[in-house]
C-alpha cells in the first residue's frame, strides 16, 4: 500500500513557504555580489514541467544565497533555521522561510492566523537581510534597507490523500478559506466562495488557489509556481516604493515651480539649475526602476504560468499600481518640461533686457560725451 493511501483522509502534508520582500538599494551589481558571497549562485532558467515551447527565466538572473539563523517559532510550528534568499539587480530582496506542516485543514487555520503580521518572523527576516546588506558592501548602489515590506504565504501541499484536489477543496472549503484569509473565526458563505473562486489547474491532479495574502498549491513539484508568485510580490513592493518616491518628487516639484514663478526670482541661479537637474535624475531613476522591475521575468510560451501570474497580479492589484506609477511618471515629465521652459524663459528675458540696455547705452554715449 502506498504512503498516500495509508495517510488518514482529510489531512494535508507539505511545506508553508513564508515570503518576505525588502528593498536594499537603488541597484545591485549581481556579478560582483556573486564573487563577494562565496556561497551565492545565480538563479538560472527554470524549466517548467508541462510541455511548452520555452521556459520561465529571469532577466538578468538574480543571485541566490542561503541565510542561516536560529529556528523561529510560529505558534505551534517552527520555521527551519536556513532561509532561501534571492537578490535582484533593481535592489529587491526576497527571503523565504520553510515551515513543514502535517495536519487537517482545521488545524492549519491556526498556522495561517499565527503567520499574519508575525512580528517575530518579520524581525528575524529584517535582521538577516540587514546582515546580507552589510556583507554585500559596495556591490549595492545607494544602500538602505526599506522600512516598507511585503509578505505572502504559500501553502505547498504535496499529499492530500486520495482523489483530485478539487474534491478536497470542496469538502473542506470553510477551513481552507479561513487558512488563506488568516481568520480564526468563521467566514460567511460568500467570503468562502470568493476566497476559493480563483482555481487554476493544468491536470486533474494539481490545483492552485491564489488570494491577496496567501496561496494554496496542491502540487508535488510547485517550484515554478512558487517562483511566479514570489516575483509578483517583489514587484508589488517595488511599485509601492516607487509610487511613494514619485509622490515625494511631485511634492518637491510644487515648491520648486513656485520658486521659479515668483516675481522676486529675477535670475534662476545655479541652485535652481541644480534642483531641476536633481529632479530630472530622480525622474530617470524612477523610470529605470519601473522598467527593471517589469522586465525582470520572462514567461515565454507557458500559458499556464502566464495565467498564474495574471491571477496573482489581479489579486495583488498590480495593474492599478502600474497605472498609478505610469501616470505619475507622465506628470513628472510634464512638470520637468514646464520647469525647464520657465527657467529658460526667465534667462532669455533677462538677456533680452541686457541687450536692450546695451543698445540704448551705445546710442546715448555719443550725445553724452562719454565716447571722448
Amino acid at each position: 500500500m502506498s504512503e498516500q493511501a495509508e495517510r488518514p483522509a482529510g489531512r494535508l502534508v507539505g511545506v508553508c513557504h513564508t515570503v518576505f520582500c525588502f528593498d536594499v538599494g537603488f541597484q545591485v551589481d549581481l556579478d560582483a555580489l556573486e564573487r563577494r558571497l562565496t556561497e551565492a549562485s545565480r538563479v538560472r532558467a527554470m524549466r517548467v514541467r508541462r510541455p511548452s515551447p520555452a521556459w520561465f527565466e529571469y532577466e538578468p538572473p538574480p543571485v541566490g544565497v542561503t541565510l542561516s539563523g536560529e529556528p523561529v517559532a510560529v505558534g505551534a510550528w517552527t520555521a527551519e533555521p536556513a532561509a532561501e534568499c534571492q537578490v535582484y539587480d533593481f535592489g529587491g530582496v526576497v527571503l523565504r522561510y520553510r515551515i513543514p506542516f502535517d495536519g487537517p485543514p482545521e488545524q492549519l487555520v491556526a498556522l495561517g492566523a499565527a503567520l499574519y503580521d508575525n512580528e517575530g518572523l518579520l524581525a528575524d527576516a529584517r535582521a538577516r537581510v540587514e546582515r546580507l546588506r552589510r556583507d554585500a558592501g559596495e556591490t549595492i548602489e545607494r544602500p538602505v534597507l526599506s522600512q516598507l515590506t511585503e509578505d505572502f504565504v504559500i501553502y505547498a501541499v504535496r499529499d492530500w490523500g486520495e482523489g483530485p484536489p478539487t474534491e478536497f477543496v470542496d469538502r473542506h472549503a470553510p477551513s481552507l478559506a479561513r487558512m488563506l484569509q488568516a481568520e480564526r473565526g468563521d467566514l460567511s458563505p460568500e467570503r468562502v466562495t470568493q476566497t476559493l473562486a480563483t482555481r487554476i489547474g493544468y491536470t486533474p491532479g494539481d490545483l492552485s488557489i491564489v488570494d491577496w495574502n496567501a496561496a494554496l498549491l496542491f502540487d508535488p513539484e510547485p517550484d515554478d509556481i512558487i517562483a511566479v508568485l514570489t516575483h509578483a510580490n517583489i514587484e508589488l513592493l517595488e511599485m509601492r516604493l516607487l509610487d511613494g518616491q514619485l509622490d515625494r518628487l511631485l511634492a518637491d516639484a510644487h515648491g520648486l515651480m513656485g520658486h521659479l514663478t515668483k516675481r522676486s526670482t529675477i535670475w534662476p541661479g545655479w541652485r535652481t539649475g541644480r534642483n531641476i537637474q536633481r529632479f530630472a535624475e530622480l525622474q530617470m531613476d524612477s523610470a529605470l526602476l519601473f522598467e527593471g522591475v517589469n522586465n525582470a521575468i520572462k514567461l515565454i510560451g507557458d500559458q499556464h504560468l502566464a495565467r498564474v501570474y495574471t491571477v496573482a497580479s489581479d489579486r495583488l492589484n498590480l495593474p492599478q499600481w502600474d497605472t498609478s506609477v505610469l501616470r505619475k511618471l507622465g506628470v513628472a515629465e510634464s512638470i520637468y518640461q514646464k520647469m525647464s521652459d520657465t527657467a529658460s524663459t526667465k534667462r532669455l528675458e533677462i538677456l533680452e533686457w541686457i541687450i536692450i540696455l546695451l543698445i540704448l547705452f551705445s546710442i546715448i554715449m555719443p550725445f553724452a560725451g562719454w565716447g571722448y
